[in-house]
């Protein structure tokens, strides 16, 4: 994992001491604290110790890490503390007070002086948060992210918060690929959709490649909540991928549909972005140029290439 120490202050008194971040509340400061670092992070795990000194009874004090931010524009944080809870995640911006997604445990057992071992793990949609090796949240709904960086967040009524040992490791985002198990559609999955996901710096799942013993629908879900991005290739009315594009739309996934040149579109995804293909050696790789055009448009921002 990497260690950060390098931060920009963006709101509120933000000093270092030692190896630790500090936040001090100001008299008379309007702004929540927010504080951001160089660290890009779209997938992966985030963790730090939080030190939360003097903390007030019935007081919004919290102290937590930021990640999927655009900026300060939009953010999501989760730690110790938030709206009259023990640990919450919240989704913030900087003209409104955060929004709680969701809250486990009393504020009145957090203890002041107490170091917290908080650790939070994305995959798509997903999220869940650990304190003290505790699993204490797990949302799978996650509002699709606007942006990638890490940072910190104290409410302006944190009297002190203390972050140390904050350290990252990213791992691929997922790209759920929904599309029927024959011939010609595994040669176009092999040929053109498999190597462009992973030249971008995507994991492609297909439910047939990992789904094991069990029920498959758990697979599929599971699988659909994790990921950042979902293909699917429509050109036949097959039951099992539009049920799997219905969860995507449901989820409010990024979605990309494929089809072959010809293919008449259902009325209910006809309005919906849709490439266009010619199954032949140049028409695969027009697909790819296509569906890297389109990823980069969809996403709203670069890719890795």
């Amino acid at each position: 994992m990497q260690t950060l120490t390098e931060y920009l202050p963006l709101y509120g008194k933000w000093t270092k001491e030692n190896n630790s971040i500090v936040f001090t509340s100001v008299a008379g400061e309007q702004n929540n604290g927010l504080a951001l670092f160089g660290y890009d992070l779209e997938d992966g795990e985030i963790e730090a110790e939080i030190n939360l000194s003097g903390y007030p009874e019935d007081n919004p004090a919290s102290a937590m890490i930021v990640f999927r931010a655009n900026g300060q524009r939009r953010f999501y944080a989760a730690g110790v503390g938030g709206l009259g809870n023990a640990y919450s995640l919240q989704e913030g911006d900087d003209q409104l007070p955060p929004t709680g997604l969701a809250w486990a445990g009393s504020s009145a057992n957090i203890e002041p002086g107490r170091t917290y071992k908080v650790k939070i793990v994305l995959e798509g949609q997903k999220v869940d948060i650990y304190v003290d090796s505790i699993k204490v949240i797990s949302y799978s709904n996650l509002p699709r992210q606007t942006g990638t960086s890490v940072g910190l967040f104290c409410s302006k009524a944190t009297p002190k918060a203390i972050f140390s040992n904050i350290r990252v490791s990213s791992s691929k985002p997922k790209a759920f690929v929904a599309m029927q198990f024959s011939e010609p559609y595994n040669e176009v999955y092999r040929d053109a959709v498999e190597p462009l996901v992973q030249e971008i710096g995507f994991e492609p799942i297909r439910v047939d490649d990992v789904y094991g013993p069990g029920i498959i629908i758990n697979d599929i879900i599971n699988n659909l909540s994790e990921a950042s991005i979902v293909l699917a290739e429509i050109s036949e009315k097959n039951a099992n991928v539009y049920y799997e594009l219905g969860l995507a739309h449901a989820f409010g996934k990024p979605t990309l549909l494929m089809a072959t040149k010809g293919t008449s579109l259902p009325f209910d995804v006809g309005a919906h972005r849709c490439i266009f293909y010619e199954n032949t050696i140049a028409g695969r790789g027009k697909l790819q140029a296509s569906l890297k055009h389109s990823l980069m448009s969809l996403l709203g921002r670069n890719i890795q290439s």
